[in-house]
């Protein structure tokens, strides 16, 4: 069926399940920074433009494009610079070594590695020496992505796990390949950890200790020889129970500790940010 019997379907869908350009901007502020110092970028599939606007108040020259008609009206009207084309036509016109970064968030999972390759290739060629593409899509390796928010959306096509990506990246030409997670997106299954990876620096339990000796009292005679009688028996019957006892509770502590760290290694690897990234940069010229 011709995607252009429904041309602002993707825009409905996004106002249908609530997604606001203040989610929006945190999520995508992350990758502000792969961006910093370029000239001029384009954000391909754009939306409402959130990312171009972030970017157009860095002083970066940035145009976006999007096929939905309703997204680029919504982008326009806070006055941003956006292009309503299918994005794969626009890259095909764009002028070789003419910019300097391409961005692009859930395209690509959007494409069959055919269009996906497609797109890279085209991309390739309108970066300048040096240019930056960044590409974040679902995570495949995010339980909650599979079980729930992948499937949400009609125009999924496929699963692109990072790795691939930066597979596809080196297959047409980019070097320096990366992936990345956004930990600005939730990993929602349990919601955030309250027990560290590293058990040394913040276990489930702390390790029980106690006084080993009574406290000081006043400094008179028949004190002193009273403390030092309850010391000598303190060390001969008490002190060594209560030291068994306790080395007893603290190595069940350490072993509860280390299973809590254990579970949540495993827990981190499962519900892990349900947005991902690969990026990479256009070789630059080598002097002749």
């Amino acid at each position: 069926m011709d995607d252009r019997l429904y041309p602002d379907l993707d825009y409905a869908f996004l106002r249908y399940t609530g997604v606001v350009p203040e989610n929006m901007r945190r999520i995508q502020s992350f990758y502000l920074p792969f961006f910093e110092g370029r000239q001029r970028v384009l954000d391909l599939a754009c939306g409402d433009g959130d990312f171009v606007q972030m970017l157009a108040e860095k002083g970066v020259s940035v145009i976006g494009i999007d096929f939905d008609p309703k997204a680029c009206q919504a982008a326009r009207a806070r006055g941003l610079d956006v292009v309503c084309q299918d994005v794969l036509d626009y890259l095909e016109q764009v002028e070789p070594d003419s910019i300097d970064g391409i961005f692009s968030a859930h395209l690509v999972e959007h494409l069959n590695y055919r269009q996906a390759l497609r797109m890279l290739e085209l991309g390739l060629r309108a970066l300048k020496p040096g240019g930056i593409i960044l590409l974040a899509t679902p995570n495949a390796r995010s339980m909650y992505a599979h079980l729930e928010s992948f499937y949400k959306h009609f125009g999924h096509v496929s699963f692109y796990h990072p790795e691939l990506l930066c597979f596809f990246l080196d297959y047409v030409g980019f070097v320096n390949p990366q992936m990345g997670e956004n930990p600005r997106m939730a990993a929602p299954l349990w919601g955030e950890p309250s027990i560290s990876t590293r058990q040394q620096d913040a276990p489930l339990i702390p390790h029980l200790t106690y006084e080993r000796r009574l406290p000081l009292l006043n400094d008179n005679l028949l004190r002193r020889a009273i403390r030092s009688v309850k010391m000598f028996w303190a060390r001969m019957i008490v002190l060594p129970y209560m030291d068994q006892l306790l080395g007893g509770v603290n190595r069940l502590v350490t072993d509860v500790n280390l299973v809590a760290a254990d579970v949540y290694r495993m827990r981190a690897t499962l519900d892990r940010p349900v947005e991902c990234y690969a990026s990479a940069y256009k070789a630059e010229k080598r002097a002749e």
